[in-house]
C-alpha cells in the first residue's frame, strides 16, 4: 500500500480540481491532485481523431470575470482567440437566427403564427411566482415561441418535461431574452444582455482542452496522480481521516480535502455510510450523460455556425457544432468535422446501442439538414461522456441542500465544482471558485464570505 503525505488533497482533475490546484500553487500551498482518468480535464477536453480536433462538448470560454480572463490569457498568450460566430436553430426545415430576431421571424413564419406571437405578449401573466422552466419560458417569450424553440428542446436536453425542470436550467441564458428585446434587437441591434448568449466568446487555438492542459502544466505533473480513483472516504468525529484510492492501493492521511466528485458518489463512498434518509435523497439526484457522434468530412465547411440547435423530436441530437468555426486549426485546410450531441441517461438507447447502429440513426437525420456524400466521410467516432451535467428539476435544491449540509459537518472537506455542488457552472465560474476557496484555506478570506463552497453553493 502506497502512502502519500501532503497538506491538501484535491479529488478530481476536471476544471474545478485544476482551478483549485492552480491557485494553490500560486499561493505556495502543499497539495496533491488525484484523477481517476489517464488525463486531466474531465469532460472539458480536446480529442484528436486523425488530423482533426474536437472538444468533448461545445465548450466556450466567456469573458465574464476580468481577473479570471487575465489568468487564462497569461496561460495561453496569443493562442487564445476572440470568436464571433453566429448560431442558428433548425426547425421545420429552416434555419432561424439564435438569439431570435423579429425580422427573421417575420421573414420565415406565416401570418397566423406571427399573430399568435403578438397575442401571447398581451396574455402573459405577470407578478406570479415562477417555479418551473415551462412557466418561466412562456412568460419570457409567450407560449407560441416558447413551444417552438425552447420547451421541446429543453425536454430533449434534460430528459424531463419542462414543467418538472427548475428555472435554474436556463443558466442565465434567457436573461434579457423576451419579446421586448426581440423587437429592440431588430430595430437597434442586440441588447447588451444578449451579446454573450452564443456567438461571441474566447477560444483556444487548438481546442478548449488547452485550458486544462495549461493549468496542469502550471500545477506540475509531479503533483498530479492520474489513474487514481477514490474508493472510500473514511471519517470519524466530523472529520475525513483517510482517502482510499484504487480499492486500497493508495491510502492518504486526510488533512484538507477539496472534493469535486459527483455529489451522490461522495455519499456512496463515505465510510461509515451516511444515514439512510440521505442515501435516499442522493438516489433522487440525476445527471445527464452525453453521446457525441463525430463525422470528419472531406469538405471545406458544413455551415457558418458555431452551433446549430434542434428542438424537434425528428432529430435524435440536440446540437451540432463545427470545431473549425471556433478555430481554423481544428481541421486540415479544405476539410472539416461536425460533432452531434445526444443527451441521454444510462437506460436510453443512445447510450447502449452499438456505434454502427448509432451512426446509421444519426446519419439519416443529419442528411435531412444538409446532404453529405458517404464518400466524403473520412472518420467517424462515437464518444461517451458520463455525468455531463446535473439535471435540475423543480425542488432539487432541497435534496441537494440536505446532502451538502451533511457533508459540511466534515470540517476538513470543501466541495467545489459543477458535479460536487450539483450546479450548472461555466468554466470561468469554476476558476473563480477555485481562487476563492484557496484564499479561504490560506486564511486570506474569512469563512463567512465563502461558506457557499462548503454549503449550498
Amino acid at each position: 500500500m502506497q502512502s502519500i503525505e501532503t497538506d491538501i488533497q484535491i479529488l478530481g482533475g476536471g476544471p474545478a480540481g485544476l482551478a483549485t490546484g492552480f491557485y494553490a500553487k500560486k499561493r505556495g500551498l502543499d497539495f496533491v491532485l488525484f484523477e481517476a482518468g489517464s488525463e486531466v480535464g474531465g469532460n472539458c477536453r480536446t480529442i484528436r481523431l486523425g488530423d482533426f480536433l474536437f472538444d468533448t462538448g461545445a465548450h466556450r470560454f466567456h469573458d465574464k470575470d476580468p481577473n479570471v480572463t487575465r489568468e487564462v490569457k497569461r496561460l495561453l498568450g496569443s493562442e487564445l482567440f476572440h470568436v464571433d460566430a453566429p448560431s442558428s436553430i433548425f426547425f421545420e426545415d429552416r434555419f432561424f437566427h439564435f438569439p431570435l430576431t423579429l425580422s427573421d421571424l417575420v421573414e420565415k413564419l406565416d401570418a397566423k403564427t406571427l399573430f399568435k406571437i403578438g397575442w401571447d405578449k398581451l396574455r402573459v401573466e405577470r407578478g406570479k411566482p415562477v417555479d418551473d422552466f415551462a412557466t418561466f419560458a412562456i412568460n419570457r417569450y409567450g407560449k407560441t415561441l416558447a413551444k417552438r424553440f425552447l420547451l421541446n428542446y429543453s425536454e430533449k436536453l434534460w430528459g424531463e418535461p419542462p414543467q418538472k425542470l427548475s428555472v435554474a436550467v436556463s443558466g442565465g441564458r434567457l436573461k434579457g431574452l423576451n419579446l421586448k428585446n426581440l423587437i429592440r434587437s431588430t430595430l437597434v441591434g442586440n441588447a447588451p444582455a444578449q451579446s454573450h448568449l452564443d456567438g461571441s466568446f474566447l477560444y483556444p487555438k487548438y481546442g478548449i482542452g488547452m485550458i486544462p492542459d495549461k493549468l496542469g502544466e502550471f500545477i506540475g505533473y509531479e503533483r498530479i496522480h492520474n489513474k487514481s480513483r477514490v474508493s472510500r472516504l473514511v471519517h470519524k468525529a466530523g472529520k475525513i481521516e483517510r482517502v482510499i484510492l484504487n480499492s486500497g492501493e493508495i491510502e492518504i492521511c486526510a488533512h484538507t480535502v477539496i472534493n469535486t466528485l459527483p455529489l451522490p458518489l461522495t455519499l456512496k463512498i463515505l465510510d461509515p455510510p451516511p444515514p439512510p434518509e440521505l442515501i435516499a435523497a442522493a438516489s433522487e439526484i440525476k445527471y445527464r450523460h452525453m453521446v457525441l457522434s463525430v463525422f470528419c468530412l472531406n469538405q471545406n465547411s458544413f455551415s457558418p455556425n458555431a452551433s446549430l440547435y434542434f428542438p424537434s423530436d425528428a432529430f435524435p441530437f440536440t446540437r451540432l457544432y463545427e470545431p473549425k468555426n471556433r478555430s481554423r486549426y481544428m481541421a486540415p485546410e479544405g476539410q472539416t468535422a461536425i460533432v452531434l450531441e445526444l443527451p441521454c441517461s444510462t437506460e436510453d438507447a443512445a447510450w447502449n446501442m452499438s456505434d454502427e447502429a448509432l451512426r446509421l440513426e444519426v446519419w439519416d437525420a443529419l442528411c435531412r439538414v444538409k446532404p453529405i456524400r458517404r464518400e466524403d466521410v473520412i472518420h467517424f467516432l462515437t464518444y461517451r461522456l458520463p455525468f455531463a451535467y446535473p439535471v435540475l428539476t423543480v425542488g432539487f435544491e432541497e435534496n441537494v441542500s440536505s446532502l451538502i449540509d451533511y457533508l459540511a459537518t466534515f470540517g476538513n472537506m470543501h466541495l467545489t465544482g459543477r458535479s460536487a455542488l450539483h450546479r450548472y457552472l461555466h468554466l470561468h465560474d469554476l476558476l473563480r471558485s477555485g481562487q476563492t476557496l484557496v484564499e479561504q484555506i490560506a486564511g486570506l478570506r474569512t469563512p463567512d464570505t465563502t461558506a457557499f463552497h462548503n454549503r449550498r453553493g
